[in-house]
C-alpha cells in the first residue's frame, strides 16, 4: 500500500511508520523536521506543518490510505482536530477515501460513566477534548474512516494478544503497546470492519 501518515515522529507514529516499511508499504510522512524520519528507499518525508494545505496536499497525493497519528499536548494547540480539518480538506480534492485516525478511549460514544474515563478527563481534558472535535470533523466528512482508541499506552512488545471491538469497554487496568497498537492501525487500513466506526483496543 502507499501510506500517507501524520504525526510519524510521535511515540506511537514512529512504531506505524518502522512497521509500515517492514510491512513493504510506500511510506509518505509529514514532518517539521523531516530530520527526524528514518532513511529508507520505500519513505518520503515532506517538510511542513499539518496546519499548512500545500504540504499536507503533497503527502496526501497519490496515497491508498491516510494515518493520523497526531497527538496534543496538555499546553499545546488543538493539532488533532486543527491538523484533521486540513487533511480532511486535502483528501476531499480528488485524494484517498480511507483513514485511520488514532484517537482516545473516553471520547464521543465511549464518554461511559466510569473511573477509567472519569480519571482520564480529570487528568487530560484538554487532550480528550482535542480528539472528541477531531472525531466530530471526521464523522461530519465523507471518508471512509476508522477511529481507533486505545487505553494508556506502554513501549512493551508486540504481543498480538490485543483484543479489539466497538462495544469493547476499557478501564483503569487497561494497557496496549505501541507496538500492537501500530500492528493494529496496519491491519485496519487494509480491512473494511470497521469502517465508520469507532473501535477500541486493549489487551
Amino acid at each position: 500500500m502507499r501510506l500517507a501518515i501524520f504525526g510519524a515522529t510521535g511515540r506511537s507514529g514512529r512504531v506505524i511508520v518502522e512497521q509500515s516499511l517492514q510491512l513493504g508499504h510506500q511510506v509518505t510522512a509529514l514532518a517539521r523536521k523531516p530530520e527526524n524520519v528514518p532513511h529508507h528507499e520505500h519513505l518520503r518525508a515532506v517538510a511542513g506543518d499539518v496546519c499548512d494545505p500545500a504540504p499536507v496536499a503533497r503527502t496526501v497525493a497519490d496515497a491508498d490510505v491516510v494515518i493520523s497519528a497526531l497527538g496534543r499536548r496538555r499546553r499545546g494547540p488543538s493539532i488533532c482536530t486543527e491538523g484533521m480539518r486540513v487533511i480532511l480538506a486535502a483528501m476531499a480534492s480528488d485524494g484517498p477515501r480511507r483513514l485511520i485516525a488514532l484517537s482516545n478511549y473516553g471520547v464521543a460514544e465511549t464518554r461511559h460513566r466510569s473511573l477509567f474515563v472519569a480519571v482520564s478527563w480529570l487528568l487530560e481534558r484538554s487532550v480528550l477534548r482535542d480528539k472528541e472535535d477531531m472525531e466530530a470533523a471526521i464523522r461530519a466528512g465523507d471518508t471512509e474512516w476508522t477511529l481507533i482508541r486505545p487505553p494508556v499506552l506502554t513501549d512493551g512488545p508486540r504481543t498480538k494478544r490485543y483484543h479489539t471491538g466497538v462495544e469493547l469497554r476499557l478501564t483503569v487496568g487497561s494497557r496496549v503497546s505501541r507496538a500492537d497498537l501500530a500492528a493494529f492501525t496496519l491491519s485496519a487500513a487494509e480491512d473494511n470492519t470497521y469502517v465508520r466506526q469507532g473501535v477500541a483496543i486493549a489487551y
